[in-house]
């Protein structure tokens, strides 16, 4: 009588335990699935705004110059502190600025309305620097502003002044004259008896050169992750004023424009590009 051997039994018992194995699988599978519903039904899933993906800072692509070497462009890599914009392109303004009228050149600008609290050539720069200056106590009714528009190839500086009978250490502003006409440099005035503005205007072109030479001192200070050095209130501090320094980058997606700014400091090879360019800036007014 022929003997049969037990491993078809074991065989069988593995098959079944391969099954079981495959369902509990698939049926964790599918608790996994079904929970995954039920929190995006709830919520929980991911609402990162526009510009922002999984928790962290990103930007459209630019092939928009110049750029720091063969392909880095401005503002490549940002970090630390970073604010950030997100507008229609057919919302966002477009300020007018000194280039739009070069006939204005050696003028002196009456207006019947005050000053803009920030300049159109300054509001005007969307990728770039701007640097703003805030006078006090010596220099109270002091400020300036001066920038690199990359978009425009041009270097921008204003300088105002304003003065009222109601305000503490103010002085008269004389009018600013021309000695000789720049190629984009000018002035605006307002007074209503009681107090004045006035501001000058210069615009002069940078080359691409010097426009690359700032990308490249400026992108480390974009990437920086390390927070500003926190300034010490000392009792009894003279100062003379206070500086701010800007990088602006504005990106461009269909519809949508994001723009980032950044305060930083002035590092030593930033400062030394700025400098370069404006030892070629056109003579202001005698004023």
């Amino acid at each position: 009588m022929k003997l049969y051997s037990s491993k078809p039994l074991v065989r069988t018992r593995s098959i079944r335990n391969k099954y079981f194995i495959m369902g509990s699988v698939k049926a964790a599978c599918a608790a996994v699935a079904a929970a995954a519903l039920i929190s995006m039904a709830s919520g929980c899933a991911s609402t990162d705004e526009p510009g922002v993906q999984h928790g962290h800072l990103v930007q459209p692509p630019t092939t928009e110059g110049p750029f720091c070497g063969a392909q880095h462009p401005f503002g490549e890599i940002k970090g630390g502190e970073v604010e950030r914009a997100v507008t229609l392109k057919s919302a966002e303004p477009m300020a007018i600025a000194a280039d739009d009228h070069p006939s204005d050149a050696g003028k002196l600008l009456v207006l019947n309305h005050p000053l803009d609290p920030l300049p159109p050539e300054v509001a005007r720069i969307r990728r770039g620097i701007v640097k703003r200056f805030t006078g006090k106590f010596i220099r109270d009714g002091q400020m300036s502003w001066s920038g690199l528009d990359l978009e425009r190839l041009v270097a921008v500086s204003v300088e105002r002044r304003v003065f009222d009978l109601r305000a503490h250490q103010s002085r008269e502003v004389p009018d600013p004259v021309f000695t000789q006409t720049a190629q984009l440099s000018f002035a605006r005035k307002w007074t209503d008896g009681q107090r004045t503005e006035v501001e000058v205007v210069e615009v002069f072109p940078i080359t691409l050169v010097e426009a690359q030479f700032f990308v490249c001192a400026a992108n480390p200070l974009w990437a920086d992750k390390k927070p500003l050095p926190e300034v010490e209130d000392v009792s009894g501090d003279l100062s003379d004023g206070t500086t701010d320094v800007f990088l602006l980058d504005r990106r461009q997606q269909q519809d949508v424009t994001y723009r980032y700014t950044k305060t930083v400091y002035m590092s030593p090879n930033l400062a030394a590009v700025l400098d370069g360019i404006w030892q070629h800036a056109p003579k202001g007014p005698t004023w």
